[in-house]
């Protein structure tokens, strides 16, 4: 069933009117989430050492601004995500089952950029801290606190 619902946005979207200006769009954003990635990486592997220059604890400081990172974060949430739209309509009249598309709906969301450009900062300042000497049970248990 979701590969169908896959096939009808597929559709959706190479038979809309507007289809060069969405192609030209994503091209764009494709372009701006290589940008980011490649920020968050290299801060991910280099801002231990541009903490650490400071003679300061970079997990502790990191800790100490991870919520003006999630503010920040919420507000570029808010301005730049798009929110996944499906029209319901038309499918509601076929035997499909109400949650199934709802799940499908969902599971639109689950997989956004957004969602998925923490790893690119977190995980490479965790296993920075790893490869520095910190205890990696302690550092996966940061992570995943983070994370969750």
């Amino acid at each position: 069933m979701f590969t169908r619902f896959i096939s009808l946005e597929w559709k959706a979207f190479t038979r809309a009117s507007s289809f060069a200006s969405n192609v030209v769009m994503k091209v764009f954003m494709i372009i701006g989430a290589i940008y980011f990635i490649g920020i968050f990486l290299s801060l991910g592997f280099f801002g231990f050492d541009i903490i650490e220059k400071t003679g300061q604890d970079p997990l502790v400081i990191l800790s100490k601004f991870m919520i003006y990172y999630m503010l920040m974060d919420l507000l570029v949430r808010i301005f730049l995500q798009k929110i996944p739209v499906m029209n319901i309509r038309p499918l509601l009249t076929l035997p499909i089952k109400r949650g199934t598309i709802v799940h499908f709906a969902i599971g639109k969301t689950v997989l956004s950029f957004f969602n998925f450009l923490h790893y690119f900062l977190f995980v490479p300042f965790a296993i920075r801290l790893i490869a520095e000497g910190y205890g990696a049970v302690n550092v996966v248990l940061w992570w995943l606190g983070i994370t969750a």
